[in-house]
């Protein structure tokens, strides 16, 4: 697998020649992707940005709130979200929204996963409170002059979402068979599972030589396998590149083998926090009991490691933004992590300073692994 990831200041971009293809295209304008740093042992936050046009994925866990609207208002500078998306109404994905993530800002079109999510839940993740509070939440912007489409009618209306036709940059909504309308519940008789995670709203933001490709919390089980049949030929030209988030934070149920195939990535990032139980001065445990890490999971970050793509962890660099000019390889920078763990078999601390920009593979933390 060719590597695509340059670190800022410490090598050139490399151009990246054209060959084969129905289009040849120029340097544009930057691109920037920003995964935005958990705090909690879930959560998600990704920002995407071009030429003022900024778009808002899920705003991570109510206790990322704060750390979400730091971010948002050093780079959102017009204090507008051109697009809110909203995967699916998790916790982790919902709980900064009712919490003033999004405090000072304004925000023009809203696409969540569009129906009515039935739950008895009361904890951090799936939580009833949580879902009403967001759906009021949303129907305030709204009354504000937000406009608004669950998925299903979003892709109804158009599977493409035009940002710069001019410039080749655009949304491509991908279809999913588990896509709900506004006058739907779910859980539903359609499908066995009762985890929204399979409803996630998944597209790709396409721009020029790159793609982005964001799935919420897809599951290797239902979503991804649905994509895989929906879109069976979307990344089959081999001069395009792909970065993508990594589905359900890289847990064991997620970045199946198959969709790797099919995605074929040329960079992973994942977001999931590095929980309190595991850090300086506790040991590092993975597994899946209390007090042990599972996001990212051991068997998926192996498969992540066998697909030979550039992998990280915002947990080990912080706040992570790549940029790109939709030809040239991508370059990546680390803001630098909040938390501290332990070197293996250690009593020192793992450098933060040092790790702000490492790959995953390269850190202390993957010696875990």
């Amino acid at each position: 697998m060719r590597k695509n990831v340059l670190f800022l200041g410490v090598l050139p971009i490399i151009a990246l020649v054209s060959g084969c293809g129905s289009k040849s295209y120029k340097p544009g304008d930057e691109l920037t992707v920003t995964s935005i740093e958990m705090k909690d042992e879930y959560g998600d936050s990704t920002l995407i940005q071009y030429n003022g046009f900024d778009i808002l994925v899920d705003s991570g866990n109510k206790d990322d709130a704060s750390h979400v609207n730091e971010v948002l208002n050093n780079k959102v500078t017009d204090k507008e979200i051109d697009l809110l998306v909203v995967t699916h109404p998790h916790g982790d994905h919902i709980g900064g929204l009712i919490n003033n993530s999004l405090y000072g800002f304004n925000v023009k079109h809203i696409v969540d996963y569009g129906y009515n999510y039935v739950t008895n839940g009361d904890d951090k993740i799936d939580n009833k409170e949580y879902v009403s509070q967001y759906v009021t939440f949303r129907n305030y912007l709204i009354s504000k002059g937000s406009t608004y489409q669950g998925i299903k009618e979003q892709i109804k209306e158009s599977e493409i979402y035009e940002i710069d036709k001019k410039n080749d940059i655009q949304i491509r909504w991908l279809k999913n068979d588990y896509y709900f309308g506004k006058d739907e519940t779910f859980p539903n008789d359609s499908v066995k599972s009762t985890n929204p995670n399979v409803t996630s709203v998944s597209f790709v933001l396409e721009y020029k030589y790159w793609n982005v490709l964001m799935c919420g919390d897809a599951d290797s089980t239902y979503l991804e396998s649905s994509l895989i049949t929906n879109h069976k030929k979307l990344f089959n030209d081999k001069k395009k590149k792909i970065l993508l988030k990594s589905t359900h934070h890289s847990s064991s149920s997620s970045m199946g083998g198959n969709f790797l195939d099919w995605a074929r990535p040329n960079i992973i990032f994942t977001s999931s926090a590095m929980i309190d139980a595991i850090c300086a001065p506790n040991p590092v445990v993975l597994g899946s009991g209390e007090g042990q890490l599972n996001h990212p999971n051991r068997s998926t970050v192996r498969r992540i490691k066998q697909n030979g793509c550039d992998f990280y962890w915002n947990a080990i660099n912080g706040d992570i933004t790549f940029k790109c000019d939709g030809v040239n390889d991508m370059s990546m920078s680390g803001a630098g992590r909040h938390k501290d763990y332990l070197k293996k078999d250690s009593e020192e601390i793992a450098d933060k300073e040092k790790e702000k920009n490492v790959k995953f593979f390269d850190s202390e933390f993957a010696k875990y692994f």
